[in-house]
């Protein structure tokens, strides 16, 4: 298989590498989106990563192309997104299904290999299984989306609320949709791309509700 292999800061090279081949509790995914997160810019140009060499990329989807030994064979063929975070299944937060606080865990694409190669290991546990409308290009945004969906679950909303996003990242504007298509109408969003105030006004936010730090004072905005 063709991947890209981190080998040290700056260092990326597109290369050959064995097919991959999935142990116990394990499937082989068929890459077929990738995105490029925030993250992955630092990681590779600038700051490095946990080990080398390394495959990158955590946000992407693929077609299960083989399971391993605990893993349904039915599996095979179905797309799937995928949650890139690697708990150890053994610390208290585990326990407690608090996989995000885990004391031991690894990463796809930051710790373990990850998505930016034809084929990448991915456990069972966090294989996603999509229906058949979900495409695999909106699939690879799961990961993202799901960080603009847990924002909005901390804060429960009703109609009538005043909301702030700001930021207008991949993530704001996921959350500015949700908040949209939630029937929340007091919206009030902070940005500074002019590609950003477009995108908003397109999901139907009023434009006196967007404001441009490069033009406004964002304290006077919201306040």
């Amino acid at each position: 298989m063709k991947a890209y292999v981190l080998h040290g800061i700056k260092d990326l090279c597109l290369e050959e590498r064995e097919d991959c081949e999935p142990g116990e509790e394990e499937a082989v995914v068929s890459v077929k989106a990738a995105g490029i997160c925030g993250s992955d810019i630092p990681r590779i140009y600038r700051t490095g990563t946990c080990i080398y060499p390394l495959i990158p990329g955590h946000e992407f989807s693929g077609v299960i192309q083989k399971t391993g030994k605990g893993v349904d064979p039915a599996l095979q063929g179905k797309k799937t997104g995928v949650f890139p975070l690697l708990p150890c299944g053994h610390c208290r937060y585990c326990m407690e299904e608090q996989y995000e606080l885990c004391q031991n865990y690894g990463y796809l694409g930051s710790r373990n290999d990850g998505g930016f190669a034809e084929q990448v290991l991915v456990p069972a546990f966090n294989l996603l299984p999509l229906p058949e409308e979900v495409s695999l290009e909106t699939a690879a945004l799961l990961e993202p989306m799901a960080v603009a969906v847990h924002a909005i679950r901390r804060h429960p909303l009703k109609i009538g609320d005043t909301v702030a996003v700001c930021g207008l990242g991949t993530i704001g504007l996921m959350t500015l949709l949700f908040l949209l298509e939630m029937g929340i109408t007091e919206i009030y969003v902070v940005g500074n791309k002019e590609i950003q105030r477009q995108a908003a006004l397109q999901m139907g936010l009023p434009e006196s509700q967007y404001c441009d730090i490069r033009k406004k004072e964002p304290e006077r905005f919201l306040m």
